[in-house]
């Protein structure tokens, strides 16, 4: 092989590596970013008490926990585009006294953290098939859309949602900082 061979080789590699690992440090940063995003949450929150309950799938976050590094991304990315798509119904907001701007806020930092993380999945050789969490994520949150439709988008109704999406956020900062630590160790 010649030697300009060899280093157009090395040279593709180190290229190739450097794109994977820059996409995916973004992981590092994913927390500053959720914690602006829980903050925008809170700020939303109206005075909904604890009582107010609604089915978290718990199950599903501890399965994911355990999952390879490009599993947990793409649930990230797949459970951010689903409470963008919950909280993206502005029209349906009227029995709550939430600030528009807020919400749109809120809405922009999400939009971030799922665009940037697709940058990482991209990046993955794993090739894209359904898995069972993202069907059973998807139907969790048709469950929620369920809620509100039944309940006329209620204050109440948004409660569960602004509660069940609290949650969400929260245990995603912990599937992040999981995704983080192993992302490290490969690198």
């Amino acid at each position: 092989m010649k030697q300009t061979q060899m280093w157009t080789y090395i040279f593709v590699i180190f290229l190739t590596l450097q794109s994977q690992c820059s996409a995916c440090r973004w992981l590092g940063r994913y927390g500053t970013v959720s914690a602006e995003s829980l903050k925008l949450l809170r700020e939303m929150g109206g005075p909904y008490p604890e009582s107010i309950k609604v089915h978290f799938p718990g199950a599903l976050y501890n399965l994911i926990d355990k999952a390879e590094v490009e599993d947990q991304v793409k649930f990230l990315v797949s459970t951010l585009d689903h409470i963008i798509s919950l909280t993206d119904a502005s029209e349906h907001m009227n029995s709550v006294q939430w600030s528009p701007k807020t919400v749109e806020y809120f809405l922009k930092d999400l939009h971030r953290q799922s665009s940037e993380l697709k940058e990482c999945v991209a990046q993955y050789q794993k090739p894209s098939q359904k898995e069972s969490y993202e069907i059973r994520i998807k139907r969790h949150f048709r469950t929620l859309k369920k809620i509100l439709k039944k309940e006329k988008y209620s204050a109440q109704a948004w409660g569960q949602i602004w509660r069940a999406v609290r949650t969400h956020l929260q245990r995603m900062d912990i599937i992040a900082e999981n995704a983080k630590k192993k992302f490290l160790q490969r690198v």
